[in-house]
């Protein structure tokens, strides 16, 4: 989203700042910065036995369960949404500005031109805004769940749980970090059904790499 905002300002510095290099000391430090914010997973994780010959690991119980709920709710739960939404919104806005200073720049060309003009732009907006809506929506359905499930297990977490009730909440748990990491996997599949212009690009991408490695 952000590489996208960057892309699409009219500010001609602004755009020159969205390069190869800027996305790989991004990525790079981001995946620093995750690795060693989850390095407490190798200290505070038990391995419980729920039945026979069966184990798991699991969350410590009490203040460690506590601070992976409040991380869960805010970086996974409403911070990504918000940011989401912000940068997409920006996009769509500088789309719109640059639109408008093409349309002032054909004032003097012929109705039917402008009118063309207007109509591809006013489609590449929708799409956009429907890439982005549509994102934030998948995000929403799949990282929710992970931390509804780790509130739950919050709150009933002094309660007395039968050994069956653990199975399903363990099985249960499990399937919300299945869900979780859909959302990683399908975005591009889901441009693909949602843009024409993304299609069209990706084919062009992709032919251009079979013409290179010919």
């Amino acid at each position: 989203s952000i590489d996208r905002t960057l892309i699409t300002s009219a500010n001609a510095r602004t755009r020159q700042r969205s390069t190869r290099r800027l996305a790989i000391t991004t990525v790079t430090i981001l995946t620093l910065f995750w690795m060693l914010f989850h390095i407490h997973a190798f200290i505070f994780i038990e391995i419980i036995q729920l039945g026979p010959n069966y184990f798991v690991c699991y969350y410590q119980p009490g203040t460690y369960t506590i601070f992976l709920a409040v991380c869960s709710i805010l970086l996974d739960g409403a911070l990504p949404p918000v940011l989401m939404i912000i940068f997409g919104l920006w996009t769509v806005k500088n789309i719109r500005q640059r639109g408008r200073t093409k349309q002032l720049g054909c004032s003097s060309t012929t109705e039917n031109i402008r009118i063309g003009v207007t109509h591809a732009l006013q489609s590449k907006d929708h799409q956009l805004i429907r890439m982005v809506l549509m994102d934030v929506i998948v995000y929403i359905i799949c990282k929710c769940p992970v931390t509804i499930t780790l509130l739950y297990q919050q709150i009933t977490q002094y309660n007395e749980k039968t050994e069956e009730q653990q199975l399903i909440e363990q099985a249960i748990l499990q399937l919300t970090y299945f869900v979780f990491f859909i959302d990683n996997c399908i975005s591009c599949y889901l441009n693909m059904i949602i843009s024409k212009i993304f299609r069209a690009e990706l084919k062009r991408i992709i032919l251009n790499i079979r013409l290179c490695c010919r």
